[in-house]
């Protein structure tokens, strides 16, 4: 079974439906899902961020989606911290990957996107592949 990390933006775009949504339920059919206690933090801090920008309506399904994924994921404390993205929010992530040995890293955030395959593999990530919900839903080695 693939290994799984996804990205809070995947969450957000989630509640709005469409490609992001399909590959986040691909994602918890199909897959290990993992998390950390960084990432869930900022999960939390993303719920009360948004609050007033969603709406109390939209801010109760983002908590579902939230829940949803935390209920369906193995929580992993990263062993090693990578500093490869601009965004250092990102890294964490990418920590996690390392930890868990992830096939894919789901984001739809173009500095994760946009980091290349051989950046990837001296750290250890030799296997991750960063994909959009797009080309999370195409299938690449699913």
């Amino acid at each position: 079974m693939p290994k799984v990390v996804v990205d809070a933006n995947v969450l957000v775009s989630a509640l709005f439906g469409g490609t992001p949504r399909k590959a986040f339920l691909k994602a918890l059919r199909t897959c290990e899902v993992f998390t950390s206690p960084e990432i869930r933090l900022e999960f939390s801090s993303l719920l009360v961020e948004l609050e007033d920008k969603l709406g109390a309506s939209k801010t109760r399904r983002l908590r579902t989606i939230v829940s949803t994924l935390l209920s369906h994921s193995k929580e992993v404390i990263p062993a090693k911290k990578i500093e490869l993205s601009r965004d250092r929010k990102d890294n964490a992530y990418l920590s996690l990957c390392l930890r868990v040995r992830a096939d894919f890293l789901l984001t739809g955030d173009k500095d994760l996107l946009e980091i290349p395959t051989k950046k990837l593999k001296p750290l250890g990530l030799n296997r991750l592949k960063i994909v959009s919900p797009d080309g999370f839903l195409s299938g690449e080695r699913l």
